[in-house]
């Protein structure tokens, strides 16, 4: 029977390579005939269509089982770490007794398999930045005897600046203090990504006093400005003891972020302070004063803004500093303002004075006459913009 099978293959196959040949002289010379046309389709064309789609078929289904097979993996091992680590963390064992039941679990499940370690890293990382009030020594004694620090200090010995960061976050999320000497050198690094990510973990790993803001000389972005706030926000610590040095620091950057502060913590603002910052070349350090000024109702600082107006070479500074006046004011603001009024030749700023002045007194230019009828005119349209809800 298999001789019989075997002869009628090479017979087919025969026949098929000699299909072949005269199919590939013919189409050199001649249009195909009907018959070599269904030959071909018969023993080419719909045999190798037939086992391509079978082989798609096949490799669909066995990857949906295989999809299927590793989401239930998945799930099982995800439920038994969660078990697992809700059992260490939050029932009262002894160090020893943890030590053994994480030697245990790493036997069984972990077997030395680095995904399966990360994957517990993470589910650790997660618990500790979602859960308030942890033990923190028992905490990082579970970190410690899994055995992550060898993971994290990889990360952070890494080329890629991201898996650094990731590094970083992991022991800013820990709360490990004794790993700022691990992360402090990069606080200069050339990378400026690595460098923000650094001063980030160090400021949140330490003292409420932020000593490592003294002394840091680059420039801090707004989205990693924001970032430090959060971190301090969150630590609910008091006013920070080196503010007033901050306020003063040569870097910009300090000066803007020791500003923010100032205003979370209502911190007092002495007139030599306001002044001095609204030296700053920097137009954006000098707004934030301004801000903090208004956000704080400082009325001492009515005179020192006045004062700085006709310096200030920033329009929306400019701008700033008259809203700061509607919001707050005292028995000079109003005169003030008014000695602006007629040395200002821009008009956005003097509609601004005028706004800022009928804010104060909503009689004033009732009673206000010039000798200048184009002004009187001007000044008369302004205060419809603000006196008509329909033109404001």
């Amino acid at each position: 029977m298999n001789t019989l099978l075997l002869t009628k293959l090479i017979g087919l196959l025969s026949t098929l390579k000699s299909l072949a040949i005269s199919w590939y002289s013919r189409i050199h010379f001649r249009l195909l005939t009907s018959e070599e046309v269904y030959l071909f389709l018969k023993f080419f064309f719909i045999p190798a269509i037939v086992t391509l789609l079978s082989l798609i078929t096949a490799v669909i289904i066995y990857r949906r089982f295989r999809l299927d097979a590793i989401d239930l993996q998945k799930k099982a091992l995800d439920d038994t770490v969660n078990n697992f680590l809700t059992d260490i963390i939050f029932l009262d064992y002894s160090d020893e007794e943890t030590l053994e039941k994480i030697e245990q679990f790493q036997k069984e499940y972990v077997k030395n398999n680095p995904k399966i370690e990360r994957f517990i890293l993470n589910k650790l990382i997660r618990i500790k930045r979602n859960v308030q009030q942890l033990n923190q020594e028992k905490f990082i004694f579970i970190y410690e005897s899994f055995g992550f620090r060898k993971i994290t200090d990889k990360l952070i010995n890494s080329y890629s600046w991201s898996k650094k960061s990731q590094g970083f976050y992991h022991y800013q999320i820990l709360d490990h203090k004794e790993k700022q000497p691990l992360i402090a050198p990069y606080l200069d690094h050339d990378n400026g990504k690595i460098r923000s990510n650094a001063l980030i973990a160090m400021i949140s790993l330490s003292s409420d006093n932020f000593d490592i803001l003294n002394d840091y000389k680059h420039a801090i972005s707004e989205a990693d400005e924001l970032k430090i706030l959060d971190v301090i926000y969150q630590k609910e610590t008091v006013l920070p003891a080196n503010i007033s040095k901050w306020l003063r620091n040569k870097n910009e950057s300090i000066v803007s972020l020791s500003i923010k502060l100032a205003v979370h913590f209502h911190y007092s603002f002495s007139e030599n302070e306001i002044n001095h910052i609204l030296k700053s070349y920097d137009f954006g350090v000098r707004r934030e004063i301004i801000l903090a000024v208004r956000a704080l109702k400082i009325t001492d600082a009515i005179e020192p803004l006045v004062a700085h107006y006709n310096e200030e070479s920033n329009l929306r500074n400019k701008i700033s500093i008259l809203k700061t006046f509607q919001k707050i004011n005292n028995k000079n603001t109003k005169e003030l303002t008014f000695n602006l009024l007629s040395t200002e030749k821009n008009i956005d700023l003097k509609f601004e004075i005028v706004n800022c002045i009928h804010q104060i007194d909503q009689t004033f230019f009732q009673k206000f006459k010039t000798n200048d009828q184009q002004e009187e005119e001007l000044i008369a349209k302004m205060l419809l913009h603000h006196n008509n809800v329909y033109l404001n």
